[in-house]
């Protein structure tokens, strides 16, 4: 019995080193023009476990960047580039400064703005 335990811990053990190493990022399945392949891979690395692959929600833990008052004219990239580095005005998402460079902030704003554009927000 006690070999079948030390199985079930060593699992456990392997199965959150993977994680670790591995992270927590959600791998993007939809294939995107190359000039916004990099914020794609940026914005499923920081971004997607709350705002949903694609940036389409991710239920209560986050809105889905896709609709009406996300268009740039009423959701500015500026207040975008606020929450990232100072979190949320309501306090729902934590500060992601010491995640993303200005350059992959950049990339994910434009990455952001796509899926826009092709629901016809924008």
């Amino acid at each position: 019995m006690q070999n079948f335990y030390s199985k079930i811990l060593l699992m456990i053990i392997f199965g959150l080193l993977g994680q670790i190493l591995m992270g927590c990022s959600i791998e993007p399945k939809k294939s995107v023009p190359e000039k916004y392949r990099i914020g794609q891979i940026s914005f499923h690395r920081v971004c997607a476990q709350c705002h949903g692959a694609y940036a389409m929600g991710g239920g209560a833990r986050a809105p889905t960047f896709l609709q009406e008052k996300f268009n740039p004219k009423n959701f500015p990239n500026r207040r975008i580039v606020r929450a990232i580095l100072n979190g949320s005005d309501s306090g729902s998402m934590p500060s992601q400064i010491n995640k993303v460079t200005d350059d992959e902030i950049r990339e994910i704003l434009k990455y952001i703005r796509y899926p826009q554009k092709e629901v016809g927000i924008i």
